[in-house]
């Protein structure tokens, strides 16, 4: 608050900034001069209509595309692994494990070099 009052005091309260004479007169004239009036182009209502046409293999594809998807996640849960050799399951679960300590590492930023002095000292 001291710091306004010393600014009103020292600069006061008048606009420093002015107009010059005479800018609003001509100001609408200058915009309109430099505005693009040409009309838009109307698109008749049948190529609307075609485009539509076209685009509808494009729609088909991308619901295919979608439940594809869904058929493939379903099965992905669904799968049964009890049915898979042991041994895989370790590998898979090791690996596992692999993936999330680098994600760890990864998201903390800690390099090689401080993971090993870390393993490395005695704790």
């Amino acid at each position: 608050m001291n710091e306004e009052k010393y600014l009103i005091e020292r600069v006061g309260k008048e606009n420093p900034f002015r107009v010059p004479e005479g800018y609003f007169d001509t100001l609408k004239a200058e915009v309109m001069a430099r505005v693009d009036v040409s009309p838009l182009p109307v698109i008749p209502a049948e190529k609307k209509k075609a485009k539509v046409v076209r685009l509808r293999p494009i729609y088909y594809a991308v619901a295919a595309s979608v439940c594809a998807l869904f058929i493939s996640v379903a099965a992905y849960v669904s799968f049964d692994r009890s049915s898979v050799d042991p041994t895989v399951q370790q590998a898979v679960a090791q690996q596992d494990s692999y993936d999330s300590f680098d994600a760890a590492a990864d998201y903390i930023m800690v390099d090689n070099e401080a993971i090993y002095a870390c393993l490395s000292s005695d704790y």
